[in-house]
């Protein structure tokens, strides 16, 4: 049995995925507002540079970070219980 290579779009979304799970990971380690906000920061100025590909990607990473840890249940629960 032989498995497919993933295509390239497969393995831009692999990795838009994973970066954004890290944004997320670390949003539960050190302070997501913040985060979100340096990310936001860091999309302005990729933005400014011309680098609209880069600006697109840190902006998902931004919009994981306040879909999942500052509009969620989740981030109230980590604030109070966090994972052991």
């Amino acid at each position: 049995m032989s498995t497919e290579a993933p295509t390239d779009i497969q393995a831009f979304e692999a990795c838009g995925t994973a970066l954004k799970a890290l944004a997320v990971a670390l949003g539960w380690q050190i302070d997501p507002v913040r985060l979100h906000a340096d990310l936001q920061a860091m999309a302005g100025l990729a933005r400014q540079k011309g680098q609209g590909a880069s600006a697109g990607m840190i902006d998902e990473m931004a919009n994981a970070v306040k879909t999942q840890l500052l509009t969620t249940r989740m981030s109230i629960e980590r604030t109070i219980i966090p994972l052991r």
